[in-house]
């Protein structure tokens, strides 16, 4: 069965603080009528600090479209390659093993994918497969997992490079003023993550057993992006915070139709981080331990919701704790509204 190895984890430099980033929206937005209610919230989020691929003051002075996704190209690439080849060393794999590659990326574009550039930079084979995921937002992490999973499935052969990379900053907007554009704002970090399936099991970590995507009809509204000229532009619905309640029935039947236990009996959560009041409703609607997301909590506290690389990180975060045969979950959610679900073993 497939097994994910430990996981290769890589931040920017540049670090911004909560108290940083309150400075730099009240100088940018003195007089927005909703700040002071806005400024409460970002001082409750937990997120002590995120990181960035440019300081705060380069951020502020993008423009268009063109000159974002010039910078997403010349970092991505370089981020890319660095925590893949990390990966591939901890899984103990060489490039010549690899089968298929999975690159989730949400904050920029480019064509041909960094997948293609992976398959360059690392000298993969010719045949690998290529799956460039682009449109799934936070999710994207756990997607990448499942359908990773799915493909070490066909062949103990088979194995998979993941890279969840992001570049959350890039999608700042200084004329965005709206309350949810200041949460938004001081919510997402920068960074990237990259991680193997290896089929063979011949390697430690979390063992795959099952996985299933659940996707809730008409929540489009809740997470989008906007296209404009200079460049995408986040929406969150305030919805969005009711959505967990409505994802989480179905993560409790996955969890007891495989598992045949209850979602509070698991040994382990790997969920990616949301923010949060994300955290705190998976806790309720779960009727988790208050301890039960601890590394999703300091995972946010460290780096913000670095959105696809999150799950990823949560991951990285449990290696030196786990034992063999404990039994967990690792899920995560974004845009559609879509979960993505994995339950396994730990090796």
């Amino acid at each position: 069965m497939p097994t994910l190895a430990r996981p290769a984890i890589l931040h920017p430099e540049n670090i911004v603080t909560n108290s940083d980033m309150l400075s730099f929206l009240d100088e940018l937005h003195q007089d927005a009528p909703h700040k002071h209610q806005a400024f409460k919230m970002i001082e409750n989020s937990a997120i002590q600090k995120r990181h960035m691929i440019l300081p705060l003051e380069q951020i502020l002075s993008l423009q268009d479209f063109g000159e974002r996704g010039a910078i997403y190209q010349k970092v991505a690439r370089t981020m890319a390659y660095d925590a893949a080849s990390k990966a591939l060393q901890q899984a103990l794999l060489k490039p010549k093993d690899v089968t298929m590659v999975i690159v989730t990326s949400c904050t920029g574009f480019m064509m041909p994918s960094l997948t293609a550039c992976l398959i360059n930079d690392l000298g993969l084979p010719a045949n690998t497969i290529q799956l460039p995921i682009a449109q799934l937002g936070c999710v994207a992490g756990a997607s990448a997992v499942n359908r990773a999973a799915e493909h070490c499935k066909a062949s103990k052969r088979n194995n998979v490079l993941i890279v969840s990379l992001e570049t959350s900053s890039l999608c700042f907007h200084r004329s965005a003023n709206r309350l949810q554009d200041f949460i938004t704002d001081s919510l997402f970090g920068d960074g990237v993550a990259s991680v193997v399936m290896r089929a063979d099991n011949d390697c430690n970590g979390f063992h795959i057993t099952h996985t299933q995507s659940h996707f809730m009809p008409d929540t489009e509204a809740y997470i989008q992006y906007t296209l404009t000229d200079s460049g995408f532009k986040f929406s969150l619905d305030k919805d969005v915070m009711y959505s967990i309640s409505k994802a989480a029935p179905h993560i409790e039947t996955f969890i007891t139709e495989h598992a045949n236990k209850r979602a509070r009996e698991l040994d382990f959560y790997i969920f990616h981080t949301g923010g949060r009041r994300i955290q705190d409703e998976v806790i309720r609607c779960l009727t988790l331990s208050d301890d039960a997301l601890d590394y999703s909590r300091a995972c946010l506290r460290d780096t913000g919701n670095t959105s696809s690389v999150a799950v990823i990180d949560v991951l990285a975060r449990q290696f030196s704790q786990r034992t063999s045969m404990e039994q967990g979950v690792l899920a995560a959610f974004g845009p559609g509204f879509t979960t993505e679900m994995a339950l396994g073993y730990w090796q």
